[in-house]
């Protein structure tokens, strides 16, 4: 079988060598957007993360495009109602990075209230000064989880083992849904009253024209003074430009953040000494890489074929 494959984000090595034995693979990484059209236009299946954007004029320009293979989760950097226009497949690969995002979410957590990340540098810059690093201990404290998927779910369950009271609240709560949580050891309730209640608020939507914005202005100002976020679901789930003033004005005491509107580029919360920035690192760990990596091939071996994949969503 003999296809031409664009890869715009990176992906498994493993993965890569066997995309490479069975197809023709281009690899050109994140390229500008005035070099994308071109790129795409021979390619039979693309292969993204969530470093490009395939808008409508990309996809258009790709006249060969039978397959977009998301090797993640999210879709919110595809236009889907423009794939579906066109008769392309798009599919991701849900599931095997929620244990690695949740363990990040823990490591950001602990790293943000031990204030850890801080006493590196001031270590580094040759400052002794224990007395401003005293941090937080979890076990006691509330943890608020807004979304309870199956990454909200496992962060949950560490909460526990931590000894922390846990409450959450989903888009679509019902009797049924508060009764299975509260055997976890999960209090549901609303957005509002998981805001104001939480030592931690932890962030774990899909992105979607509900959770845009979902934690802006007014949202950050019902949490406690002493609270700290946590996003490791999407940039534009949280309003950065709020986020920023509420950091600033001791609205909140701090954010742990993995994920941004504008990927790739400066962001203003870097200048505060109170926020712990990584670059959407929270799936990449050698494990859960090789095990999206092993679904994607196998998933573009079945589409080209013109087999149903397991993940599709258009």
């Amino acid at each position: 079988m003999s296809a031409n494959i664009l890869i715009l984000d990176p992906i498994d090595p493993g993965a890569l060598r066997e995309l490479e034995r069975r197809f023709s693979v281009r690899v050109a990484l994140r390229p500008a957007d005035h070099e994308l059209l071109g790129l795409v236009e021979e390619a039979e299946v693309i292969v993204v993360r969530s470093g490009v954007r395939l808008t409508r004029a990309v996809l258009e320009a790709a006249t060969s495009l039978r397959l977009v293979a998301r090797a993640g989760v999210g879709v919110d950097n595809i236009d889907l109602a423009a794939a579906q226009d066109r008769g392309v497949v798009v599919f991701n690969v849900p599931g095997e990075s929620a244990n690695a995002v949740a363990e990040f979410t823990f490591g950001l957590l602990l790293a943000l209230v031990r204030k850890i990340a801080l006493a590196d540098r001031q270590l580094r810059a040759g400052r002794w000064a224990k007395h401003e690093l005293a941090g937080i201990e979890l076990r006691g404290k509330t943890l608020g989880v807004v979304g309870l998927g199956e990454i909200g779910g496992r962060v949950s369950a560490l909460g526990g083992g931590f000894g922390m009271r846990i409450v959450g609240c989903v888009a679509h709560p019902s009797e049924e849904r508060r009764r299975e949580l509260a055997s976890r050891g999960i209090s549901l309730t609303d957005l509002d009253e998981v805001l104001a209640s939480s030592d931690v608020v932890s962030l774990h939507v899909p992105l979607d024209a509900t959770s845009r914005g979902l934690v802006g202005g007014p949202q950050l100002a019902k949490m406690r003074a002493s609270a700290v976020l946590v996003n490791v679901s999407r940039g534009e789930v949280a309003d950065e430009a709020a986020l920023l003033d509420a950091l600033r004005s001791g609205t909140i005491a701090g954010a742990a953040i993995d994920v941004f509107a504008r990927e790739g580029q400066p962001t203003p919360l870097s200048s505060l000494e109170n926020v712990l920035l990584t670059p959407h690192i929270g799936a990449m760990t050698v494990d859960s890489q090789a095990r999206v990596g092993a679904r994607l091939v196998a998933a573009i071996v079945l589409g080209l074929a013109g087999k149903e994949i397991p993940g599709r969503i258009v």
